[in-house]
């Protein structure tokens, strides 16, 4: 019968001093707790030091740390500078991928004038006149190599990548 009591006691004298200590860890970050055995054969625990020499001393630290206000603030503009660094390097990659679209058809285009200026001997270009009409007129050799020289420097440019 002893037995049974002491370990109800002990139980519901844990209980109460965890359930203290869980309140009140928020405000203490040790926590002192006093384990004495009486006269007649009781455990007790207390956070109030015992009249008796015969006792063991235990500490607890609390896990909780509230942060303060700087501290907040500094891990919010952390947050804050890793969604811009965040956004920032999604635009970056969207601009990357519009400039390799923009790349590719630059290429294919080079690489089309190329072939045209190498096999045709003569090339038609519509050109506007002085009176506001639309005519067509055959490239000159000098502006077919320039041309041809252009398109080659475009190659190189946008085939490259």
């Amino acid at each position: 019968m002893k037995i049974k009591k002491l370990s109800f006691t002990t139980a519901l004298l844990t209980a109460v001093v965890l359930t203290s200590a869980v309140v009140n860890c928020v405000n203490a970050k040790e926590i002192a707790i006093y384990r004495w055995v009486d006269k007649n054969n009781i455990v007790h625990f207390s956070q109030n030091l015992p009249k008796d020499d015969e006792y063991r001393e235990f500490s607890t630290i609390s896990s909780y740390k509230a942060l303060s206000k700087a501290e907040r603030e500094m891990i919010a503009e952390q947050d804050e500078a890793e969604q811009k660094t965040l956004a920032l390097e999604k635009q970056q990659d969207e601009v990357m991928a519009k400039n390799k679209a923009t790349f590719d058809k630059n290429c294919k285009a080079a690489l089309l004038n190329i072939k045209m200026l190498s096999s045709l001997d003569d090339i038609l270009i519509s050109e506007e006149k002085s009176d506001g009409t639309i005519g067509n007129r055959s490239l000159t050799a000098a502006e077919k190599t320039k041309n041809l020289a252009l398109s080659k420097k475009h190659k190189n440019l946008y085939c490259n990548k």
